[in-house]
């Protein structure tokens, strides 16, 4: 018997149910026996903690069952729909593939050389940076020795920026390619639990792990990748994109061209500006990253209940309104993690926020940092809102003794308008290096994040306290300019360009990243004549 399928979403579950007999709990609410549910599982688990004395979990459940459900009494706010069909992620492949250079192995750029070898088509992935054990390996000498490479650090390399992160998988773009993204990462070897919860996460070293699985599945399928292989110039014929050309001065010839660089990668902004390329500036953000110990994250929004084995390292989202165009938020914030060098260019400092799976290192860090409109930036030049995340980076590096350090300063320094002598204990790498953050970025930025601090203390208590640690710069939240694309996907001033994911200005992260990745590469093939549907593998 086939029976209905349901979903019973926003059950509430005390701590620890989550992990019990989930058919006990139809039972429970709707009657019956176990046997009168098949197929239970989880679809979505959220953590509701908005009152810190009864904390629980919201669970959606879905089930199959052949009972008929006329009017079931179910708890406040829960409610019981018949389930959705399925998202069919069959794929059309193409009789006749065309040339594609994808640049790029971040999420944007490998999710899209998997979609495209669903349709048939092998594309030559261009790195800029190294395979992922050499990367590794470059990254933890920055940390550990202050020494950087500008073409293997936390921005470039296998996986992008990325992979060197909280490897949170959260996103509010409502893509219908979300769940696809979810779904490889587990196949390529995520925890399976990511496909419920509502703040999926995978942790810095898994995510490594499932980049270097999904490329050399890749590579079987018949993709080639060059690592080390910096895209210098494009090359032009007839209107239409016809190469890629290496730094090294080889021509790869290409119908299609998918670039996916990353938001760091400068060098290549410069060049397509050079070419003429439809860009335009976009807003950003700036600011600094925040470090606290997790138990006091912990005991604020978990109350009595912190140290609860079911659950994590706790986690926060603040925002302050300004006025117009005017926000200071937490971004990318990291239970249990670590602030980074995220340094990519000699003579700048960048820090950003990292944690392995277990979120366990006794840390809990965020990026506080204020918005950026094009009006702020110094000039209307196409990339000025680059230049002035460099100048600002610029500074850090000087504050941190001209070092690969990171300038560092209490909150109760930063707010009374002194200098730092003592900072709490904290974990960056390679130092933390006292230091007046003031120094290090523009006055718009620092008033926002200095109207915003006591707000946020009135959220979190302790939050601007003695044990809180500012670490700058936080500069690289998202690409200053856009590489404007038409419907099609394409440039709307370079046919056969398709401008893709974050550093084009289309992404906020990794999941969202893939999923654009995904939808140019059917853009890519639907140029082209089809045949035969088959499913992804």
């Amino acid at each position: 018997m086939r029976g209905c399928r349901y979903h019973l979403i926003d059950l509430p579950m005390a701590l620890g149910r989550e992990k019990g007999d989930l058919s006990a709990c139809l039972v429970q609410v709707l009657g019956g026996s176990p046997e009168d549910y098949r197929e239970v599982a989880l679809e979505r688990l959220s953590l509701d903690a908005r009152h810190k004395g009864r904390i629980r979990y919201l669970a959606t459940l879905r089930f199959v069952s052949d009972q008929a459900f006329p009017d079931p009494t179910l708890p406040p706010g829960c409610r019981m729909v018949p389930a959705p069909e399925s998202p069919d992620f069959t794929v059309t492949r193409l009789a006749h593939p065309p040339r594609v250079v994808v640049v790029g192995t971040g999420p944007a750029g490998l999710f899209c050389t998997l979609r495209l070898l669903a349709h048939g088509i092998q594309p030559i992935v261009l790195e800029r940076g190294p395979r992922m054990d050499q990367r590794v390996m470059k990254v933890e000498r920055l940390w550990n020795e202050g020494v950087l490479d500008p073409e293997a650090n936390a921005q470039f390399g296998e996986g992008g920026a990325g992979t060197f992160s909280d490897g949170k998988l959260t996103t509010r773009t409502g893509n219908q390619f979300t769940k696809h993204v979810l779904d490889l990462f587990v196949q390529f070897g995520a925890k399976p639990e990511i496909l419920y919860q509502a703040k999926p996460h995978i942790g810095t070293e898994l995510i490594q792990a499932c980049v270097v699985r999904m490329r050399q599945w890749a590579e079987g399928q018949g993709a080639i990748f060059r690592f080390d292989t910096a895209l210098q110039d494009l090359r032009w014929s007839r209107g239409r994109i016809s190469a890629a050309l290496t730094r090294t001065g080889e021509e790869i010839p290409c119908d299609h061209l998918v670039l996916a660089p990353g938001h760091s990668a400068r060098d290549t902004f410069n060049m397509l500006h050079r070419h003429g390329l439809n860009m335009e500036r976009k807003p950003f953000a700036m600011g600094l990253r925040i470090e606290h110990p997790q138990e006091l994250i912990d005991r604020a929004q978990y109350g009595d209940s912190a140290g609860h084995p079911s659950l994590g390292a706790a986690d926060y989202k603040l925002v302050c309104n300004l006025g117009p165009d005017r926000a200071a938020y937490s971004f990318c914030m990291c239970p249990g993690g670590e602030v980074i060098q995220c340094a990519s260019e000699p003579g700048g400092v960048v820090v950003n926020g990292m944690s392995g799976s277990q979120r366990d290192s006794g840390f809990a860090n965020s990026g506080l940092v204020a918005k950026v409109n094009v009006q702020d930036f110094p000039t209307d030049h196409t990339l000025s809102g680059m230049h002035l995340q460099r100048t600002w980076e610029e500074a850090a590096f000087r504050a941190a003794g001209e070092s690969y350090g990171a300038p560092a300063m209490s909150v109760e320094d930063f707010l009374k308008g002194r200098a730092t002598g003592r900072i709490a204990r904290q974990r960056f790498r390679p130092q933390a290096v006292p230091a007046d953050l003031r120094r290090c970025l523009p006055d718009f930025v620092l008033d926002q994040l200095t109207e915003a601090l006591p707000v946020f203390e009135r959220k979190i208590r302790g939050f601007t306290s003695r044990e809180a640690v500012l670490l700058g710069i936080e500069s690289r939240t998202s690409s200053p300019v856009r590489i404007v694309r038409g419907e099609n996907g394409q440039s709307l001033s370079h046919p056969g360009v398709f401008p893709c994911g974050e550093g084009a200005g289309y992404a906020g992260g990794i999941t969202s990243a893939a999923a654009d990745g995904i939808r140019i590469a059917d853009l890519v093939a639907g140029s082209a004549p089809m045949v035969d549907v088959s499913a992804l593998q």
